[in-house]
């Protein structure tokens, strides 16, 4: 092997081992874990200023969750992020929240989604995976009803209204009352 064709192979492997460390993706893990992100899909009008608001409301009662809306394209992406894990808490419409829970109708191809509700937000349901932390669930639901005074969420009805999916025990221990129960 020539020098100059030992040379170009070793500046091109440098340079291999150095582009992950500016991979887009490593930038998204450090975001989404210091975030908490709120998806909801963007082909609803008026759904993104709903998460907005819910993020908000989470953020202004506790500023360490830098909490922030976002969205994707439709009700199934956001279902996939939250069944995978990229992100903690979305906005559906109820009836895809059941589909989704149910593995029918756009989500037939795809595994049941144990999603819960955290709360009623008009035709809306904020959503969890059923194995999101109570106290998270708990605080979130505190955030939403604390935040009612002003902004879109006031004009919502109740937030604990009637959902076609379970809600999650940490969101029904506020509701109810309850001081969160403390998971083992």
């Amino acid at each position: 092997m020539s020098k100059r064709r030992l040379l170009a192979l070793s500046l091109l492997g440098a340079a291999a081992a150095l582009l992950p460390g500016h991979s887009p993706y490593r930038q998204w893990y450090v975001y989404r874990a210091t975030h908490l992100v709120v998806v909801t899909d963007e082909a609803r009008p008026g759904a993104l200023a709903i998460a907005s608001a819910v993020a908000s409301a989470i953020a202004a009662r506790w500023p360490q969750t830098k909490a922030v809306p976002a969205a994707a394209r439709s009700p199934v992406e956001v279902v996939k992020l939250l069944s995978t894990g990229q992100l903690q808490v979305g906005l559906l419409p109820a009836a895809e929240a059941l589909e989704a829970l149910e593995g029918r109708g756009r989500f037939a191809e795809e595994d049941k989604v144990p999603l819960r509700a955290l709360a009623v937000l008009g035709g809306d349901l904020l959503v969890v995976l059923e194995g999101c932390a109570r106290q998270r669930a708990y605080d979130i639901a505190q955030a939403l009803v604390e935040s009612r005074e002003k902004g879109p969420l006031a004009k919502k009805r109740s937030l604990q209204g009637p959902a076609p999916i379970p809600f999650h025990p940490g969101a029904l221990d506020y509701f109810e009352g309850r001081t969160a129960a403390k998971e083992g």
